[in-house]
């Protein structure tokens, strides 16, 4: 019985060789897709997850009121992990974490930066960080201590054994190798290749211990204990910071679930209101919608071609077959069908994946050896013939074998409305994703052509390493006077990218809680204007030709606007604790968020607080030439360390990758789902001038034209595509309005967007249609009359 069905399938897919292919080939582009960005879903799903603690690891936040907001941030006093642990015997461990950027590490001639994180011991407790060679207990039983991964191990030492060898931690400080873990999953927001403890931090920076509660810099992460209730721990330990620091009584903070950040990131007014949760969510939705067109091209081809299977239908229940029989050959076909699609979809999938890693920056790779995913796949493809194959089989199942026999059946015309609705499904997913692609590239073009305030075109950043520091002067002067820079200065950080903010400020005037309002700060030198491009709007730029500079801060326009300054110069601002005096203000530029409003910034003048360089590169030369000659400068006074920089465009470009990445995505799958669709119509259309071929034969004796024809067979098409147009619109402008208001400064939804994407959908409409229509009009009228 079996074998008979397997032989009247594969003798129905060799007799339609096309037919087969585009419900086989189209059914396999689907399946791939979704495959890719199921996968991607899952990957964001199970992001931190692999820690064998999950279900207790929490992140602590701060919720910081000001001026009617609440503001949350991650950042933690220093003293707050151990206070944590001391006080709440809900809290089994707590751990300090200081996330540093590339560290430069030196065993003999070797010398390499890897990014690398300062941790407390009870870490190593708390987290999965697997060992492949040492004891995670004893690890930093001495504080010159250094836990590597296995890769870094292999960068420094090769083949050779790296436990117990000494390498120098910032090409200074000698510590030991204690430990080699293995390497963090991709999907991990730990990103270090290297460990040190925090012991070994207060060792080489005794200055730390002495910072304040009011210091919010490093993280701070809690394992509790099993079985503890959240609600009531927030509950207890909200008032922490009020009772050690009666400044910022206002503060509270909470647990949040670690696993869960990475996606419930964004915060208003104390509460998670999303994040990249709402990409990851629209990505799920991409690939069941492009699976769900597939399945649909799926079900109009096979009832396109009912009339075909009509007569083996009656003859099969003439000789005893049952309805649920013939709905089991069906539903079998179809599911053979899903499995041929998913040996083609599993090719596609493996050719792909490489390309779509380099697209959305992941790592991601089919998990073949795990029992699961085939498990998974197997039932997905299964489901999928079952869905595509169940509207078909109840179909084709509820001939009558009479009338089918006698050649009376109506199937064409019975089949006709539920097919139009189909591609009227299709078509609607298809607008609505053509209007969401251009509203995309829309919204980041008109983001990326807003001014910034500064000048990045030939600006670069690098990191204020080794002799830098003492010797920044002659080394910009140098690096000018040899031509490959036109100006130079030190900053706290980049300016591409926001390096932190500070609350306390005052100055007269004030009105009650505006001290609590966060303010944006970057430390700096001299020849910042000149180096970055900004606008001095009133006064000036620090000067070393005045020594009362030591004492001054420059405001942004947004700063002067909130302390209501009329004549801002010469103003005393309290800043980190001190009365300064503002010499300078500066045009509001983007150092943040792009899409956020420019928030109130500080630049003060504080030599030791700086530890970035930013460099105006000689636009009289070609940057090649500019960076050889700074490399030769460079390695004139920091001879140890690398020479690395980042472009200041492209840094900030970086900022628009989730919007760019879902761009393009959105680009590409709009032209998946759009070939689908048109092989749906290709089929319904091939279908409609096969049951109209003697009305064209009638027409054409008649008289008609093959414009007339073309026409004639073209327009049903036309409306449906309309109506879809009409639908898909409707839906993208409500949810694309919710997603442009997110943004404060955002793009408008022109008229034009709706033009393009209706011209689009017809042009492939039209041309997916002519084919059929255009050779139903040609051909000679004699052949489909001679029957009549």
């Amino acid at each position: 019985m079996i074998l008979n069905h397997i032989k009247i399938i594969w003798r129905n897919l060799w007799k339609n060789k096309l037919y087969s292919f585009i419900n086989i080939g189209g059914l396999a582009i689907g399946m791939a897709v979704s495959f890719i960005l199921l996968l991607y879903v899952y990957n964001e799903f199970s992001f931190d997850k692999y820690h064998v603690n999950d279900a207790r690891l929490f992140k602590v936040l701060i919720n910081q009121p000001a001026a009617g907001e609440v503001y949350t941030g991650d950042a933690t006093p220093l003293q707050l992990a151990g206070v944590l642990q001391k006080e709440y015997p809900g809290i089994e461990k707590a751990a300090r974490v200081s996330e540093r950027t590339k560290t430069l590490l030196v065993y003999n001639h070797n010398t390499l930066k890897f990014p690398l994180s300062v941790v407390d011991a009870s870490f190593l407790d708390m987290f999965s960080i697997d060992f492949v060679k040492g004891n995670k207990h004893h690890a930093f039983d001495q504080p010159a201590s250094i836990i590597i991964s296995e890769s870094t191990a292999k960068a420094l030492f090769g083949a050779k054994d790296p436990m117990g060898q000494i390498i120098k931690y910032d090409n200074s400080v000698p510590v030991k190798v204690t430990g080699v873990m293995k390497e963090l999953p991709a999907n991990s927001s730990f990103k270090f290749k290297a460990i040190v403890s925090w012991a070994f931090l207060e060792s080489i920076q005794p200055g730390i211990k002495s910072y304040s509660w009011g210091n919010y810099t490093f993280n701070t992460y809690v394992l509790t204990k099993p079985g503890i209730n959240l609600y009531a721990l927030n509950a207890a330990i909200k008032g922490v910071i009020a009772r050690n620091d009666p400044g910022n009584k206002e503060n509270q903070m909470l647990l949040y679930p670690y696993s869960d950040w990475h996606l419930h990131s964004q915060f208003k007014n104390g509460v998670s209101v999303g994040g990249s949760i709402e990409y990851v969510r629209l990505f799920l939705f991409l690939a069941l919608g492009i699976l769900a067109i597939a399945c649909i091209n799926f079900m109009n081809l096979s009832t396109a071609r009912s009339e075909k299977r009509a007569r083996e239908v009656g003859v099969r229940k003439v000789v005893g077959a049952s309805r649920l029989v013939i709905i089991q050959q069906f539903l079998g076909e179809s599911v053979i069908m899903a499995l041929f699609s998913l040996v083609i979809a599993l090719i596609l999938v493996t050719v792909a994946l490489p390309y779509f890693n380099i697209l959305a920056h992941q790592n991601l790779e089919l998990p073949y050896r795990e029992p699961i995913m085939w498990a998974a796949v197997l039932l997905l493809t299964v489901g999928t013939g079952i869905v595509a194959g169940s509207y078909p089989a109840l179909f084709l199942s509820s001939f009558k074998p009479v009338r089918v026999l006698k050649g009376l059946t109506n199937a064409g015309k019975s089949t006709l409305r539920p097919r139009q609705i189909l591609v009227i499904i299709q078509f609607t997913f298809a607008s609505c994703l053509i209007l969401c692609s251009i509203l995309i590239y829309k919204q980041i073009s008109f983001i990326r052509d807003k001014p910034v305030g500064y000048n990045q075109t030939g600006l670069i950043e690098m990191e204020e390493e080794g002799a830098l520091e003492k010797s920044f002067e002659n080394f910009r002067q140098d690096a000018i006077n040899a031509g490959a820079i036109i100006e130079g200065a030190q900053t706290s950080g980049s300016l591409v990218n926001n390096g932190g903010n500070t609350w306390g400020v005052e100055w007269r005037g004030q009105i009650a809680g505006e001290e609590k309002l966060p303010f944006d700060q970057i430390v700096g030198t001299y020849h910042l204007s000149g180096t970055y491009g900004f606008k001095v709007l009133e006064g000036r730029d620090f000067s070393a030709a005045r020594p009362a500079d030591s004492a001054a801060i420059m405001l942004n326009e947004a700063a002067v606007k909130i302390m209501r300054f009329k004549e801002p110069i010469g103003q005393i601002v309290k800043w980190q604790g001190t009365n300064r005096t503002v010499v300078g203000v500066v045009n509001d530029f983007v150092w943040g968020s792009p899409y956020d409003p420019v928030k109130p910034a500080i630049i003060g003048f504080m030599k030791g607080w700086t530890g970035g360089i930013g460099l105006r590169l000689n636009p009289d030369k070609s940057i090649s030439s500019d960076l050889a000659i700074l490399q030769k400068v460079y390695k004139k006074y920091n001879p140890d360390y690398p020479f690395e920089y980042k472009f200041a465009d492209e840094a900030f470009a970086s900022k628009f990758q989730t919007e760019r990445l879902l761009g393009t995505l959105s680009a590409w799958f709009t032209s998946l789902a759009i070939f689908i669709s048109c092989l749906g119509l290709f089929g319904l259309a091939s279908f409609s001038a096969e049951q109209r071929r003697k009305e064209i034969g009638v027409r054409k004796v008649l008289g008609a034209s093959i414009s007339h024809l073309w026409f004639n067979l073209s327009k049903e098409f036309i409306v449906l595509v309309i109506i879809s147009f009409l639908i898909g619109a409707s839906i993208s402008f409500y949810y694309m309005s919710q997603w442009l208001a997110k943004y404060t400064y955002h793009t408008a939804i022109s008229l034009w967007v709706f033009v393009l994407t209706i011209a689009i959908s017809m042009v492939m409409c039209l041309v997916t249609v002519s084919f059929q229509a255009i050779k139903a009009a040609i051909s000679n009228p004699v052949s489909s009359l001679r029957s009549e």
